[in-house]
């Protein structure tokens, strides 16, 4: 890789990738690099759909967001070019991410996506993790995909009642 701008934002994504132990957002490693100034939204993009389509980093994509994690190869890849980072871009990318590890984790926590069964059906899938551990794991099948993205997104804010709710009543 070619010392230029491009190749540094590619490098600082799979630094961040490689810091955590998640799978990151696009909108948390945007967040990141835009708080910080490094380069545009565009930018961030083209870099992440280039390291993608390079098989550095995979992507999986939910209704709502994707989700990146740094592959084998992009390992790879960081360790012969990791000197093109600066030590204080490094530095600042560990404090960022040792800093808001948990919040980030907390709204990595919970899961929601639905997928089309056949006409008409869908089925929305929702979960609660807790460091690699199930918690909840639940389906239900609506009848459209406006209802499934209505459960989807009040999942995230209501899960932690619904959960209450059913340990305190399966427990009873």
């Amino acid at each position: 890789m070619a010392s230029t701008p491009t190749t540094l934002y590619k490098l600082i994504i799979l630094f961040c990738l490689d810091s955590v132990n998640v799978s990151l957002t696009n909108a948390v490693i945007s967040e990141y690099i835009l708080s910080r100034e490094f380069t545009s939204y565009f930018n961030i993009q083209t870099a992440l759909n280039e390291l993608s389509d390079a098989n550095l980093i995979s992507s999986t994509k939910t209704y709502k967001s994707t989700y990146y994690s740094i592959t084998e190869d992009g390992k790879e890849t960081l360790n012969c070019f990791h000197y093109e980072i600066s030590q204080a871009i490094k530095d600042d990318i560990k404090k960022y991410f040792k800093e808001h590890i948990g919040d980030i984790v907390e709204k990595l926590s919970t899961f929601a996506d639905y997928t089309l069964v056949r006409k008409n059906e869908y089925k929305v899938t929702c979960n609660i993790t807790e460091r690699d551990t199930i918690l909840i794991d639940l389906s239900l099948t609506v009848p459209d995909e406006k209802t499934a993205q209505s459960v989807c997104s009040a999942w995230h804010s209501k899960c932690s009642d619904i959960y209450s709710f059913a340990i305190t009543n399966l427990i009873k």
